[in-house]
């Protein structure tokens, strides 16, 4: 099997999907690593019916999968398609790695790191995270330091090498972990790439990219996001009010941004010696996650950040 989607592959998903007779195909968004991650995991075209209506298929890469759980992740897109804050998903198959969607409608288009200098987008951002995390879900759960460990012991078996000062990061990740991990949990994402957002009319926002979902923190989606919208915690601070979050939640999103970089820097290091798509600015975009994530473990307010999160402080 091809590591990668082939446009064989493409024509037999398009083959077994219902309602596609006569669907002409265009290409979906390429994949980019730098300046911005877009696209990396898999192979995506629109689909033009007959009827004038638009489709939307993603196929995750065969070398990604075994990294996903795309069950959960269908189901939550499922999810958040009905509860109006993604697009609506029309049909998939796990196995397959494939899913449909209904293609947004006029108007919209993948968002990019400027749109988040609108306040309107920031603030729909926020209301579309919070309809997500107050969706009923019966998922999996996504468990972040499970992963990350999981990411560092798969580098090590494929021979990647890992940042020198791995420990120390881990030491301090894992003061904040009693406190992270017995946050409530909801549906999320766990997903913070600006281009997994889409911006239509009136600065309207959609969620797009369920691929990690699953239960989990909802501070985790919030910190995630926040971190790509702003550099400076007290601009996070006034966008974060518009989930209506309390101080101690904001304490634990800033954490779990850390822990998504970590995730996302140790991912990127993996796939940057495996995949065959050597094209790909891999390690580019994860070590400047790695770079954030040091930033943030340096800090001077990190270790308050726990107690704040803790009701300490």
């Amino acid at each position: 099997m091809s590591q990668i989607v082939t446009d064989a592959d493409v024509g037999r998903v398009i083959a077994a999907a219902p309602g596609l007779d006569g669907a002409q195909a265009r290409p979906g968004p390429a994949a980019l690593a730098s300046p911005s991650c877009r696209g990396l995991e898999s192979a995506a075209v629109f689909l033009d019916l007959p009827d004038g209506e638009s489709r939307f298929l993603k196929i995750i890469h065969p070398e990604i999968r075994d990294f996903l759980d795309l069950p959960t992740g269908f189901a939550a897109a499922k999810t958040a398609g009905e509860a109006g804050v993604a697009p609506r998903v029309l049909w998939s198959d796990p196995e397959a790695g494939a899913i449909l969607f209904a293609a947004a409608g006029p108007g919209w288009r993948e968002a990019r790191l400027s749109d988040c200098l609108d306040a309107d987008f920031r603030k729909n951002t926020m209301q579309a995270l919070r309809r997500l995390h107050e969706a009923p879900a019966n998922v999996a759960r996504f468990e972040p330091f499970a992963r990350l460990e999981a990411l560092i012991a798969e580098a090590g078996r494929s021979g990647v090498s890992l940042p020198a000062d791995l420990g120390w990061i881990m030491s301090l990740l894992n003061a904040a972990r009693p406190v992270l991990e017995a946050a409530p949990l909801a549906l999320c994402r766990n997903e913070s790439t600006v281009s997994n957002l889409m911006i239509g009319p009136d600065q309207a926002a959609l969620l797009v990219d369920f691929d990690r979902a699953g239960l989990n923190d909802p501070m985790y989606d919030l910190g995630a996001v926040l971190a790509e919208m702003h550099e400076f915690e007290r601009d996070m601070q006034a966008t974060f009010r518009g989930y209506g979050g309390d101080e101690a939640g904001f304490a634990r999103a800033r954490l779990w941004s850390v822990v998504d970089d970590m995730i996302q820097a140790i991912f990127c290091r993996i796939f940057g010696q495996v995949s065959v798509r050597k094209s790909l600015e891999w390690l580019k975009f994860g070590e400047w996650r790695l770079m954030r994530a040091r930033l943030g473990l340096h800090h001077p307010g990190f270790e308050e950040k726990i107690r704040v999160a803790e009701g300490r402080a």
